[in-house]
């Protein structure tokens, strides 16, 4: 909960001067959820993220846009849903064994692509869950279109550089804690 508050809070930005890309920003928010999972397993990233959207709703201003009950209304609430089934498959991919006939006590090693799959597969929850509250609380119209292209085109691009960061930082962590 603490990493994905930090990451909300905290904007990445791209130098002006980067061809193409120059000026665009993105939150670490996914991060955060990502790193929970891949540290601390599907349980305890499902509890995270279920306090940080209790607080978010509960009022504190730990969502990106603010908090407090009516950010239920608010199109990009579906994304924050999508944390949940996200931590959850992260979580278990990253944990789980990739050898049957292993004893469960001695597990193998993860690997950087273990690591950077579970967050791939929970990014693309996050997103299946978001456009599913968009399709389902907004009318079909153009308003619809500009709001998939700002909460899934838009920040798609940083978004996976944050899973590549995280996925590598999680490893990093797990064999410094030996997990």
């Amino acid at each position: 909960m603490i990493l994905t508050i930090l990451g909300t809070l905290t904007q990445v930005s791209l130098p002006p001067q980067w061809p193409g890309v120059g000026g665009y920003s993105f939150s670490l928010q996914i991060g955060g959820m990502l790193l929970t999972a891949c540290l601390a397993g599907p349980v305890a990233a499902v509890c995270a993220q279920l306090v940080y959207l209790g607080l978010g709703l509960a009022g504190l201003q730990v969502f990106a846009q603010g908090g407090g009950w009516q950010y239920l209304y608010q199109p990009a609430f579906g994304y924050l849903l999508g944390f949940l089934p996200a931590a959850w498959a992260c979580g278990t991919m990253a944990f789980r064994q990739r050898d049957p006939y292993v004893l469960p006590s001695i597990s193998a090693p993860v690997r950087l692509q273990d690591l950077a799959a579970a967050s791939l597969v929970a990014l693309a929850l996050v997103h299946l869950t978001g456009i599913i509250y968009l399709l389902a609380t907004q009318p079909w119209d153009r308003e619809l279109l500009k709001l998939l292209r700002l909460y899934s085109g838009y920040t798609l691009p940083g978004q996976l550089i944050v899973v590549s960061f995280a996925a590598v930082i999680a490893l990093l962590l797990r064999r410094l804690l030996l997990l």
